[in-house]
């Protein structure tokens, strides 16, 4: 199943060519509204289609009102195998994808400087993948202090620990086959 592309969120506008584009239509305040989510509809959903019923529910218009609107704002538009294309539009959305693409490049190179490695394409970062990890607690990164090579906490054996304790444990371990192992 091929993943769901989303579009990015921020809309840009340039607003004194917005104003300059709209303000000289008849009921400048209706085609500005009908414009915006024109705009809005591309950028989220994907090309405009020219039906009138489409168009009327996609500009929130009633058909009545989307006939009058039409005449003016057909004119802005490049009407052209079923769908309304504006140029500058499509412009603006490949340039927000470029700054999303951008960002997101920079994010995983930034993420490889910090960690050291790259992030495959398989890898999640639910808890769910952490936890299965080979070692939970070192969630395959290594603690801080392990990275650095400094300890964090006291030296082993700095405790005040009984001899006789400890010569026990040194006996275990030799028996065990583990001297040295922690």
């Amino acid at each position: 199943m091929a993943s769901k592309v989303t579009p990015p969120l921020r809309l840009l506008i340039d607003i004194p060519a917005w104003q300059a584009e709209v303000l000289k239509m008849p009921a400048p305040a209706i085609a500005c509204g009908a414009l915006l989510l024109l705009k809005m509809h591309q950028w989220r959903i994907g090309p405009i289609p020219d039906d009138d019923v489409a168009l009327a529910r996609i500009t929130a218009t009633s058909p009545a009102e989307w006939k009058k609107l039409r005449k003016s704002i057909e004119p802005l538009f490049i009407v052209k195998y079923g769908e309304w294309l504006r140029e500058d539009w499509n412009d603006e959305l490949e340039a927000s994808y470029d700054a999303v693409n951008k960002a997101s490049r920079a994010g995983k190179k930034a993420n490889e400087v910090r960690w050291g490695r790259t992030k495959r394409a398989s890898e999640s970062e639910s808890e769910s993948d952490r936890s299965r990890s080979p070692n939970p607690i070192l969630n395959n990164k290594g603690t801080v202090a392990a990275r650095s090579g400094k300890p964090k906490g006291p030296q082993p054996w700095a405790n005040d620990v009984q001899p006789e304790f400890l010569a026990d444990v040194l006996m275990a371990e030799t028996a065990l086959g583990v001297r040295g192992a922690a």
